[in-house]
């Protein structure tokens, strides 16, 4: 958490978030022209750089002597946001208890608004950020939202969101939105090549992560072109599969925990709905650089089983992420169905 709360709050420099070039204007212009308005929601898929844009425009809030409406980098405040010790700046970020999935609680809004209460002490206003405020629960909402309905003059809000569609439409109705859409593949290479990531695994990750830096590092730190291969593989052998190699295959991918299975059926889809754009004549392969070996597959893949294979694979999806379904049983299911 400790690690996560300085990255939440280190000044960010407007150069280091890649793309975006046109919501980082609308941001600049507001700061130059001191317009910020009382809180920002900033919307868009999950690692594309919203938190670090929100970092970066709160920061220029707090800094002492901007440059042309952002942060110096070197004033008091920029050093004490640097060191994550600053007394306006305060982040709310999801947290996690025993078993349950993480989330933001009614507690952390409580503090929130006491702290939101206060005047500032370095700079001339207070700022908050609030990142993954889709993880609220019902009492944390509302509690978030009176605070939005009377927010302090000295004030910012900053809510960071991946799932915009599943706040309280009156939360949205009280924040200026800011959207990002995924990034394009010249900034996706941009970043990932600044990661280490060499300039062979650049495409496959780039295809597999539609727009999102943050998931096309993940992938690559997780091997995760090793598991589209897996999945590939599976489906050029599908033809042939008997029944023991069904049974020996869901024993090997039931023994995968919930959300690497999950992944592996995500690549799997996504190689079929490849398959399926080759029958239908139409559209670019996700899976372009695999483009050779899936043009052989309609020979032995008919274009009903292909969608047939698409659907049982999107339904045993669901039953791993949405139910207590045993692994090896749903995907012995979906495989047997599939492979009639």
């Amino acid at each position: 958490m400790a690690e996560e709360f300085a990255s939440a709050t280190a000044p960010v420099e407007w150069s280091a978030v890649a793309g975006h070039e046109e919501t980082k204007e609308r941001l600049q212009t507001l700061l130059r022209e001191g317009r910020v308005p009382h809180a920002l929601l900033f919307s868009g898929p999950r690692g594309i750089g919203k938190r670090m844009l929100a970092a970066a425009t709160a920061a220029a809030l707090l800094c002492k002597s901007p440059k042309d409406g952002l942060a110096c980098g070197v004033c008091e405040s920029c050093r004490a946001l640097a060191a994550g010790t600053h007394p306006d700046f305060y982040a709310v970020l999801p947290e996690k208890a025993g078993k349950a999935a993480r989330s933001i609680k009614i507690e952390q809004i409580r503090e929130l608004r006491a702290e939101a209460a206060r005047r500032p002490r370095l700079s001339a206003r207070r700022t908050v950020l609030l990142d993954d405020v889709e993880t609220m629960n019902d009492a944390a909402a509302n509690a978030l939202l009176k605070t939005l309905e009377e927010p302090p003059g000295d004030t910012v809000f900053f809510l960071v969101t991946g799932a915009r569609q599943s706040l309280l439409p009156t939360i949205v109705s009280r924040c200026t939105g800011v959207r990002f859409a995924p990034l394009n593949d010249e900034a996706m290479a941009q970043v990932l090549t600044e990661h280490g990531v060499s300039e062979e695994l650049l495409k496959p990750l780039i295809a597999l992560s539609e727009g999102s830096a943050g998931r096309a590092l993940r992938l690559f730190e997780e091997d995760a072109l090793s598991l589209r291969e897996d999945a590939m593989e599976t489906l050029e052998r599908l033809p042939q599969m008997t029944p023991e190699d069904v049974f020996s295959l869901g024993e090997q991918l039931g023994a995968m925990d919930r959300e690497r299975l999950s992944e592996w059926l995500r690549y799997f889809r996504m190689l079929l709905r490849d398959l399926l754009a080759i029958y239908g004549g139409s559209g670019a392969l996700l899976n372009a650089d695999l483009e050779e070996r899936l043009f052989a597959l309609p020979g032995k893949i008919s274009e009903r089983k292909a969608f047939l294979a698409a659907r049982e694979a999107a339904e045993a999806a669901r039953r791993i992420e949405t139910s207590n379904a045993v692994t090896r049983l749903a995907i012995e299911s979906f495989l047997l169905r599939t492979g009639k």
